[in-house]
């Protein structure tokens, strides 16, 4: 059945395609830079943190590889089980796929293509809703373009994620408006689905909100009447089984999470963060605050929150919908507004600060106020598409068009080619497979060195850049550090014994040249910016071996290979007593080894023998061992679940050594050892959203 009001403030000819057209027109001209030059991007997180993640599961794709495991940051770390990967979100490996069939050289202009075509999708299923809501082709135009042109899509383009996650918020929403107009299958999977594909793009605190909306919305509707209690239940129930379409991510990522270090953010997030309150003023005047040029910034906040223009026209039509349209929809568009903009403001209301510290602090982690944004600006979108229908009720054909001419003409001058979305790429070259911040001979030599071993050695920056941890995964260098927000808690724990960072940070910085620990993680090379301000590095165990532009390589003496054996077990019976054998002076790495749980036979205290690497893969390693006696095997490769091990095509367990590695107990004589990286978690949830995807398939059918 067509809405009602569908031909009111149509505008002549005008239909679904040409509205699409106009739209993806916007977007285009919005973004026109980063699409059609070479010479633009999208800044910081892109490339920085998206790029080398894509990077690595675009070369797995190619070599016919699952991208399971990442064996080049925190000394290894579950790949599939990071949300942010986008792992299991289909639109990601269709972007993949496109940029291997063309070479594979240009994948940061598919991530750009990507990004951009998600903020028309978004565009496109605001208007979808907008139009399932009643209002005509000229409302529902104006609303699409003031949500994928306003503040929350103008600002967030480095977040791969989170633009992913928002685009689908209209659909989403549409799905609780349909429900509530009686229950039918189709509607419940098209909820169902816009909730798991939210989940899948890979940004939580952007899945948090639209999951948090819609079951909002719908306690709305039916707390107002306009719609059935039953409203909330069939949410909810939406809301499981795209928990249950979404188990191959879900359960991997459940697990990361509880063994990483996400969970402890809540303990150091304040007050809940959020927009501050003079954001607002970017309502009226966008550059109030000095935002588009960060030379003259002087505020403490993160710029890309302080803009939330939706344009002169949008406000307006907002206000006027707000005050005077007589929709059914208006007051709950107006309490859902309301509502978004106290989550958004998070610490700058007595509201947000209150809920947010009676939250627990593992459900504290996950959100980030600021994300609420992307609601906010959905629902003034729909106020201003509801104030347009009433001011454009009975004008000609040619002020709508108008009306959607201005607006995206204000927006576009307003927020496009500004420096939260739109960078000049020599400005600041960063990193790609051939260059380190415009050198291609630094990442050729440091690539020859670390790759005089096998496995390669790894490398650690010494007041350098963070980069060379960030981009390890995409140009192939090693690293025992990282800078994600999965990080195992067991391996910053042990960071934290020799570098230097804060307490709710993820990245730390090697910084005690003395410890012993970088020898037992394999840290054989150390990058420094050459010294200028800084004094030159002078240590008697780390000795420069090259001069690079802008930087120097130093090798450790004392490195210990990434395998070896041991004839000598301290038993730990925890994780804080290991961690305290660990920074012990009398604990020598070279010759014992710190095991958590029951203490195998070792009666080798002298030589321990020898241990010869085969073949190091992603997922798979294969060694030799000789021993005289039995002896211990230490790894600097993470310990994780879903890795195993065979001696000789024999099942061995392996036990967690030195607070957050592998280790295994070694016969003696010449032996053959294979671990590899096996998750059945994974298949578990395969197999669940197989089943839910089934049913998914069903309800569609039916409905």
């Amino acid at each position: 059945m067509a809405p009602s009001g569908q031909d009111r403030n149509s505008v002549g000819p005008w239909s679904g395609f040409l509205a699409s057209a106009v739209l993806l027109a916007e977007v285009f001209l919005f973004h026109r830079r980063v699409l059609f030059s070479r010479a633009w991007t999208i800044p910081w997180d892109l490339r920085d943190y998206h790029l080398p993640l894509a990077e690595f599961m675009a070369r797995c794709l190619r070599a016919a590889e699952l991208p399971l495991w990442d064996p080049y940051t925190y000394c290894g770390m579950p790949f599939y089980a990071n949300l942010q990967t986008q792992f299991a979100y289909p639109p990601a490996w269709i972007f993949l796929t496109l940029s291997n069939l063309t070479g594979g050289c240009r994948l940061l202009e598919f991530l750009e293509w990507q990004v951009v075509l998600h903020v028309f999708l978004a565009g496109l299923l605001a208007f979808w809703l907008l139009r399932r809501m009643g209002m005509g082709r000229g409302a529902a135009l104006l609303g699409g373009t003031v949500f994928q042109l306003g503040g929350y899509f103008s600002s967030q383009v480095q977040h791969l994620g989170a633009v992913c996650a928002g685009a689908w918020l209209p659909l989403a929403w549409l799905g609780v408006i349909e429900l509530s107009k009686g229950f039918r299958w189709r509607w419940l999977a098209g909820l169902t689905l816009a909730l798991a594909m939210s989940f899948l793009a890979g940004f939580p605190a952007v899945t948090t909100v639209v999951f948090a909306s819609s079951l909002g919305l719908a306690c709305l509707l039916a707390v107002l009447r306009r719609a059935p209690p039953r409203l909330v239940l069939w949410t909810a129930a939406a809301t499981i089984w795209a928990g249950l379409l979404s188990s191959v991510q879900l359960l991997p990522a459940l697990e990361l999470a509880r063994l990483s270090t996400a969970y402890s953010r809540g303990q150091f997030a304040g007050t809940g963060g959020g927009v501050p309150l003079v954001a607002l003023v970017s309502l009226v005047i966008p550059n109030h605050h000095q935002i588009f040029d960060l030379s003259r910034y002087k505020l403490p906040w993160n710029p890309t929150f302080l803009y939330l223009y939706c344009g002169l026209a949008g406000l307006g039509c907002a206000l006027i919908g707000l005050i005077g349209s007589p929709s059914r929809y208006r007051t709950p568009l107006a309490l859902a507004a309301m509502g978004a903009a106290l989550w958004m403001l998070g610490e700058s209301t007595p509201v947000g600060r209150t809920v947010f510290l009676w939250l627990p602090a593992a459900l504290r982690s996950p959100l980030y106020a600021e994300f609420a944004m992307v609601a906010f600006q959905l629902a003034m979108a729909a106020l201003a598409a509801l104030g347009s229908e009433r001011l454009l009720t009975g004008r000609r054909a040619a002020f709508p068009i108008a009306l959607v001419v201005l607006a995206a003409v204000d927006l576009i001058a307003a927020g496009s080619s500004r420096i939260m979305n739109t960078f000049r790429i020599q400005d600041e070259p960063a990193v790609s497979l051939a260059e380190f911040e415009g050198s291609a001979e630094t990442l050729e030599r440091v690539r020859a060195l670390v790759n005089q071993t096998n496995p390669p050695a790894r490398l650690e920056s010494y007041r350098d850049s963070m980069r060379w941890a960030n981009s390890a995964p995409m140009i192939g260098i090693p690293t025992a550090g990282g800078n994600d927000p999965l990080a195992q808690a067991r391996i910053l724990d042990v960071r934290r014994l020799f570098g230097r960072g804060q307490p709710w940070l993820r990245y730390w910085e090697l910084a005690d040249l003395d410890s012993r620990l970088p020898d037992l993680l394999n840290v054989r090379y150390l990058i420094s910016w050459a010294p200028t301000a800084q004094p030159a590095l002078e240590h008697p165990d780390w000795i420069r071996v090259a001069d690079l532009p802008g930087h120097q390589i130093y090798e450790n003496r004392r490195v210990l290979p990434r395998f070896f054996l041991v004839g000598r077990l301290h038993r730990a019976p925890d994780k804080q007593a290991a961690l305290s054998a660990l920074r012990s002076p009398e604990f020598d790495p070279r010759k014992e080894a710190i095991v958590e749980g029951h203490l195998p036979s070792v009666s080798s205290p002298g030589a321990a023998g020898q241990v010869r690497v085969l073949a190091y893969e992603l997922r798979e390693i294969l060694l030799e061992t000789e021993a005289p006696a039995p002896a211990f095997l230490v790894t600097s490769e993470s310990y994780y679940p879903g890795w195993r091990a065979w001696i000789d095509d024999r099942p061995a367990e392996l036990l967690l050594t030195n607070v957050a590695f592998r280790g295994l107990a070694i016969p003696a004589g010449r032996r053959r050892i294979r671990m590899r990286f096996e998750p059945a978690i994974l298949w578990l949830g395969l197999t669940l959203s197989v089943l839910a995807t089934g049913g998914l398939a069903g309800a569609l059918y039916r409905g």
